[in-house]
């Protein structure tokens, strides 16, 4: 049986928040479902996990990541080509 567009959204959505560090409690997944729901009153077409994706951070706090810096400090220069 192929997948529904609204599986394989909510798929797309918990896998990107588990990948991004949150936690996938039942309270996340509720979550998850209104994101869902709500792009889908939006239209239901074929863009519908692309919106879901472009909405998580509506519906999600992520943990922000901070890059360290570069250490040594990098520093601008060339090889002597001409």
């Amino acid at each position: 049986m192929p997948e529904i567009l609204c599986q394989q959204a909510l798929e797309r959505v918990l896998t990107y928040l588990e990948d991004y560090g949150v936690a996938l409690t039942a309270d996340a997944c509720r979550q998850a479902l209104r994101l869902v729901e709500t792009s889908m009153a939006e239209g239901a077409g074929p863009d519908l996990p692309a919106r879901c994706i472009d909405n998580i951070p509506g519906y999600f706090e992520l943990p922000h990541e901070s890059i360290p810096d570069a250490n040594p400090p990098l520093k601008r220069g060339h090889i002597g080509y001409e």
